[in-house]
């Protein structure tokens, strides 16, 4: 019995961060189908033609910024899981990203991290 590739999108306008966040996730050995944005406006581009199981988005990005995007995600795929991916861990922010709903996961990442987040039920 083959197991469905989990799709993850990546938000991110950083492409080396986008970079880290790929190597990370392939270490882990998981099936995935991973899709990538530089932006919020990318990142709804791909979600006009595509419904990933899970998104990883960057706070501070030009435009939008990642809670922005978490929001008009939250209306158009209310069953996507998210976890807001930043260095920027001010307690404001992470209190904000919980009340939303969204997973924390503090920059630099670990393998461990991610893997947890994506391996939990919803």
């Amino acid at each position: 019995m083959t197991k469905t590739p989990i799709s993850l999108l990546l938000v991110d306008d950083s492409r080396i961060a986008r970079l880290s966040l790929k190597r990370q996730l392939q270490s882990l050995g998981l099936e995935l189908n991973l899709l990538e944005a530089e932006s919020a406006d990318a990142a709804e581009v791909v979600l006009a033609s595509t419904v990933p199981d899970i998104a990883l988005i960057d706070f501070n990005m030009p435009g939008r910024d990642g809670l922005q995007l978490a929001e008009n995600i939250q209306q158009t795929h209310p069953q996507m899981r998210m976890a807001l991916v930043t260095a920027n861990i001010q307690d404001a922010l992470v209190q904000r990203a919980k009340e939303m709903g969204l997973a924390f996961l503090p920059k630099p990442t670990t393998a461990e991290q991610l893997g947890a987040f994506i391996q939990q039920e919803h």
